[in-house]
Parts: structure tokens; C-alpha cells; sequence
């Protein structure tokens, strides 16, 4: 199936229009797509199969508001089918549901500045990064807008610009910044919660953990750099020894990730041979890889080792 999807031309099916820029968008069910615009607004897309046709089914207007001015929704993530958040420039979250018009719950004070990026932990819990350089936890059943724990990288304060989590254990969450630094987090530590890794030399737009091989992670950058973090030797290493950095999840598994910067085990490797202008996203299922790029081509990549 991969491999006749690799040999398929891309063919424009449906197209809907959208109010303003779509600065994020992601899968709520199968059929529905949300989206996050630069007018603030959140916006809820339904594809009919059977006809090819795409409308806007639901709208959440003027989310996010700065100085009385609409400002842009910047990111958006979903629990489920019922329930997803916006992250705005004005530092605001709003939890929604499909069918409800107004906001399940708005985090009026969660940022004084931009929310980057979000990311479920649990359905309670939920990540962001922010333009100053923070990561930060919010539990939902808390009756206040802070954060419940928030964790620094270094005190240069680059923009953290995106988040992932790790597929199986949770207290594992990755970062990128914008002066291209890879950073990997061990939520359970206060004190010295990183392992801090260079990487590209501009900003890392995106950073993904394989979701059914989590030794494998991939970013991609402004520089037009798509790389691909293969800690598999060094996973086993630190099985075989149960060598710090063995940290055990809730499986008994150890986490390469952690401790990883003295590790000759780590291969990073370049899946772009001719550097691309900005590669803005990607994201990964199997052994299938897809990322786009400010060129305006899509590129997939095969990797059968992971399907």
C-alpha cells in the first residue's frame, strides 16, 4: 500500500475556502479537520467522501484577542473525537467541543506570551512551549489558569516552537527551538530535566517521535534540513547495561533519549540530500514519511525498517 502511494501523483480532490491563514490544522475524526486561522478563530471542516466536498461545519470566532484586536490562533491539538485546544498569540487556551458553541473552559491568564505549540499528555494534562523559551504543564482539573510545573532550558530564552511527547512513555517529551536545539525532557526531574542536543542551524519547526518505534524521532527546519534521530543502538546499550539513562517508563522499558549526549550510539541522518528551502512540517505513520516545504512540494519518503 506504501509503496503504490509513493508511486501515485498527488490529485486534488476538494477544496474549501478559509477565513485568513491556516497557521495549524490537524484531525479531529476521520472525516473532520480543524484549523487554526490568523483571525483567531478556530474552524471545523467536514469531507464527505462520497462526494469529494469540504464545508466548514462549525466555527469558534475571535478565540484569541490582544489590546481588544483579534490576534492569530497559533496551534491546536485534540484528545479524542470530542475535545480540542487552541493556543493563541495572546497566551490564551480554550478547550472545545464539536456541537458546543461557546468554550468548554478558557485559560484567560495561562501565557504572558505566545503559545507555540500544544500537546495532550493526558486528557487532563496538557503541554505547551512558548516564545520565552519555557515548557509548561497545565492539569485541567486544577481550578486555575497556571500552570502546574514549568521547566526552563537555558536562561538565552530562545522561542521553543514546537512539542511531542513520547508515544509510550510520558514523562518523555522532546522540543525544538528556535536556534534549531533538540531538546529532550524528563518531566519526573526539577532540577536538571534535560538532555540538550545542537541540531539544526535555524529553527526547528516540527519534531516527531516514530509512534510505534520511539527510539526513531525526526525534525525539520528552516535551514531546509529534514533529519532523521536514530537512537536504536544506543537503547540497546543501555538495555543490555541498565546504565543511567535507562530510566524506566511505566512498561519497564528504558528511554534512550535520556542522557544522551555523551552517546556515540546516536545516528542522526539526513533525509534530503539537496537542501530545500524551509521544510515548515512533517509528520510520519509506518514506514510512510511526509513533510512540505516553503518550495511548495511535498516530499514522501519511504522508510520500510519502521513500518
Amino acid at each position: 500500500m506504501e509503496e503504490e502511494l509513493l508511486l501515485r501523483e498527488p490529485e486534488l480532490l476538494c477544496e474549501a475556502r478559509h477565513p485568513g491563514d491556516v497557521s495549524d490544522l490537524c484531525f479531529l475524526t476521520q472525516d473532520h479537520i480543524a484549523t487554526a486561522s490568523s483571525t483567531g478563530s478556530v474552524l471545523l471542516y467536514k469531507h464527505h467522501t462520497i462526494t469529494q466536498r469540504v464545508e466548514a461545519v462549525q466555527e469558534w470566532p475571535d478565540l484569541h484577542i490582544s489590546g481588544g484586536r483579534r490576534c492569530p490562533c497559533t496551534c491546536l491539538a485534540t484528545y479524542g473525537e470530542d475535545t480540542m485546544l487552541s493556543g493563541g498569540e495572546d497566551g490564551r487556551i480554550a478547550m472545545l467541543s464539536p456541537g458546543q458553541a461557546a468554550p468548554v473552559r478558557v485559560l484567560e491568564k495561562a501565557d504572558s506570551c505566545t503559545i507555540n505549540a500544544l500537546a495532550f499528555l493526558k486528557q487532563s494534562e496538557v503541554l505547551t512551549v512558548n516564545s520565552f523559551g519555557q515548557l509548561k504543564l497545565f492539569d485541567f482539573r486544577q481550578n486555575t489558569d497556571g500552570p502546574a510545573q514549568i521547566f526552563s532550558a537555558t536562561d538565552d530564552h530562545w522561542s521553543l516552537l514546537c512539542v511531542d511527547k513520547h508515544p509510550g512513555q510520558l514523562h518523555v517529551v522532546a522540543t525544538g527551538s528556535q536556534d534549531g536545539t533538540l531538546t529532550v525532557w524528563d518531566l519526573r526531574q526539577n532540577r536538571f530535566p534535560m538532555t540538550t542536543l545542537d541540531a539544526h542551524q535555524s529553527s526547528m519547526w516540527e519534531v516527531r517521535f516514530h509512534p510505534y518505534h520511539a527510539e526513531h524521532l525526526f525534525t525539520c527546519s528552516e535551514d531546509g534540513s529534514l533529519w532523521h534521530w536514530d537512537a536504536s543502538a544506543h537503547a540497546s546499550l543501555v538495555a543490555s547495561s541498565g546504565r543511567p539513562g535507562g530510566d524506566e517508563g511505566p512498561s519497564g522499558q528504558q528511554s534512550p533519549w535520556l542522557g544522551l549526549e555523551a552517546s556515540p550510539k546516536l545516528e542522526i541522518n539526513s533525509l534530503i540530500c539537496n537542501k530545500s528551502l524551509s521544510v515548515n512540517s512533517l509528520d510520519i505513520e509506518g514506514g510512510l514519511l511526509l513533510c512540505g516545504t516553503d518550495s511548495e512540494n511535498i516530499y514522501t519518503l519511504s522508510m520500510p525498517h519502521l513500518s
